[in-house]
C-alpha cells in the first residue's frame, strides 16, 4: 500500500431505499478516498408488503439492488479496485442495518436525507435516520447535499473528549491533504446559558470573563491538536461562546459554508455530548453530517491515528 493509500477507508456500507436521497448517499460514497481492495456494500431492507407475491418474496427489491450495484461498478472502473457487494434483508431497516454493519465490521455507514425536510420526510425518512444515529455502532455519514466534489470545507466540533477526537480523526481520513479542516470548540461554561451573566456587574465585566474563557479554550484546543501538527496536519481553530451548543454548531456551519459537519457521540450510556445533540444536528444541519461513534474506526487506527 502506498503512502497516499494509508489510512483510507476499506469497508463502506451505503443504505439505499432506491430514492433520490439514497442516490446522493451513493454518489458521495463513490467520491470518498478508499484504499486498494476496498469493499462497498449496498444495503437494503424492507418489511414484507401484504398481498404482494409469496411471503418473504423480495425479488423486486433484489432486481433494484442489482441495478444499483451494477451502476456503481461501472462508475468505479476507472478508480482503485473496489469490490461492490449487495446485502438484502427483510425486516426493520434500522435493526437490520445495525446488524449488517456489525457483522461486516464496516468503517462507515452512509445514508441520505432530504436537504429540505417536508412533513412526510420528517416522519418517515427522518425517523429512519434518527434510528440509525441511535442504534448503529459504526460511524454514520448522513448526506443531504449533492456531492459535486470531494469535501473541501469540513468543520469538526470538538469538546476535547475522546469521542470528539474520533470525529476529528475520521474527518482527517475522509479529507486528506491539501484540505484544511476547521475545528470548532464551544467552551463548557458557554454551553450553559444560565451561567453567562451570573454574578456579572456589567457588560464590560462579562466581556472580560468571556475573553478569559476563550483564551483558555484556545490553549486547550492547541494542546488537543498537537499530535496532528506534528505529522503536518494543521487545523484552523474557531472558539464560539455566544449561544447554546446546538445552535453554535449549526450557526458556525452555516456561516462558514461548511460542506461537512462532524461530531463525536458518546457510548450508549454516555452523556457528553448527548445522543439528542447528534440526532438534532443530523436533521437540522445545512450540510452533510458525520457522527463518529464510540466503537468507530478510530480504535482500529491505534497509535497510527491519521496516516
Amino acid at each position: 500500500m502506498t503512502a497516499s493509500q494509508k489510512g483510507r477507508l476499506t469497508r463502506v456500507m451505503v443504505a439505499t431505499d432506491f430514492s433520490m436521497c439514497a442516490d446522493l448517499a451513493l454518489a458521495r460514497a463513490l467520491r470518498l478516498p478508499v484504499g486498494d481492495g476496498a469493499s462497498l456494500t449496498l444495503f437494503h431492507a424492507s418489511r414484507p408488503v401484504p398481498g404482494r407475491g409469496a411471503p418473504g418474496d423480495m425479488s423486486l427489491e433484489a432486481r433494484c439492488l442489482s441495478r444499483v450495484a451494477g451502476a456503481a461498478r461501472r462508475r468505479l472502473r476507472a478508480r482503485e479496485p473496489v469490490e461492490v457487494n449487495e446485502e438484502l434483508r427483510a425486516g426493520d431497516v434500522v435493526q437490520e442495518a445495525a446488524r449488517a454493519a456489525r457483522r461486516l465490521d464496516v468503517e462507515l455507514l452512509i445514508a441520505g436525507r432530504p436537504h429540505v425536510m417536508r412533513h412526510h420526510d420528517v416522519t418517515q425518512r427522518g425517523a429512519t435516520v434518527r434510528g440509525l444515529v441511535r442504534q448503529v455502532e459504526a460511524p454514520l455519514l448522513v448526506v443531504s447535499a449533492h456531492p459535486a466534489r470531494p469535501y473541501h470545507h469540513p468543520l469538526v466540533a470538538v469538546d476535547l473528549s475522546e469521542d470528539s477526537r474520533r470525529a476529528l480523526e475520521l474527518t482527517l481520513r475522509l479529507c486528506p491533504p491539501p484540505v484544511k479542516v476547521t475545528v470548532l470548540h464551544v467552551p463548557e461554561p458557554c454551553t450553559r446559558p444560565e451561567l453567562w451573566h451570573a454574578g456579572m456587574t456589567s457588560v464590560e465585566h462579562w466581556l472580560v470573563v468571556r475573553h478569559e474563557i476563550e483564551a483558555a479554550a484556545r490553549k486547550a484546543v492547541s494542546r488537543f491538536l498537537a499530535p496532528y501538527r506534528e505529522v503536518g496536519r494543521e487545523c484552523e481553530v474557531c472558539i464560539r461562546c455566544s449561544e447554546p451548543l446546538e445552535e453554535a454548531l449549526l450557526a458556525e456551519a452555516a456561516e462558514q459554508g461548511a460542506d461537512l459537519l462532524a461530531l463525536g457521540m458518546a457510548a450508549p450510556d454516555g452523556e457528553v455530548p448527548p445522543r439528542e445533540l447528534a440526532e438534532h444536528t443530523v436533521m437540522r444541519a445545512p450540510c452533510d453530517v458525520l457522527v463518529a461513534k464510540a466503537h468507530g474506526l478510530a480504535e482500529q487506527a491505534g497509535g497510527n491515528r491519521i496516516d
